[in-house]
């Protein structure tokens, strides 16, 4: 072959078309191996999504759940995972912040904690997509039954009867600590110290 014949217009076209032919066989040989990649990547980040949802669902439940008695288990818990469950929502982490600085300040202020704790549910509904159903005194709308408030009332002070008999029983063991330190090394009599 010479040069002329492999710039006709023919052998060019045949070559190309080779290549082609070539591409075509390694693209459909690769495309199915790269559809299941692909999609296995969006069932993976889909999964994730679904399951980060769930559990800000469940944060936001538990919460809303427990919001008549704070001091629950449960809801401390669901309290603490906010800054998790929520980490890439600005405004309810800053409202979960400011509830948090509520509940740590002295004298706790009810209404305070009250109304930042609205404020809370309400930025977790939104970021959540269901606050549009759900008007600001929803969030606020508790039942606490009576015979609730009373069984809380006697375990804390079931609670603090504990706490002030431990204490007592304490306080005997530290004073006679307290008696036994000061006997050493012992003060000397007078009678010893004129005999020197």
């Amino acid at each position: 072959m010479n040069v002329d014949t492999w710039s006709s217009p023919a052998v060019v076209a045949a070559f190309l078309s080779a290549v082609a032919a070539i591409a075509a066989a390694i693209a459909t040989w690769r495309a199915p191996i790269s559809a299941a990649q692909i999609a296995e990547r969006l069932r993976r980040q889909g999964d994730s999504e679904l399951e980060a949802r769930r559990f800000k669902l469940n944060v936001f439940a538990t919460i809303m759940q427990g919001r008549a008695e704070l001091a629950s288990e449960d809801t401390v818990r669901a309290l603490n995972s906010i800054d998790v469950a929520f980490n890439k929502s600005e405004g309810v982490r800053e409202s979960w912040a400011e509830l948090y600085q509520s509940l740590n300040t002295s004298p706790w202020q009810a209404h305070v904690v009250d109304e930042r704790m609205r404020r809370l549910l309400r930025e977790m509904a939104q970021d959540l997509g269901i606050s549009d159903t759900l008007r600001i005194d929803d969030f606020g709308r508790t039942y606490f039954p009576t015979a609730l408030a009373q069984d809380r009332e006697m375990r804390s002070l079931e609670r603090a009867a504990t706490l002030k008999r431990l204490m007592g029983q304490a306080a005997p063991e530290q004073n006679a600590a307290t008696d036994a330190a000061s006997l050493w090394p012992p003060k000397p009599n007078e009678t010893d110290a004129g005999q020197e």
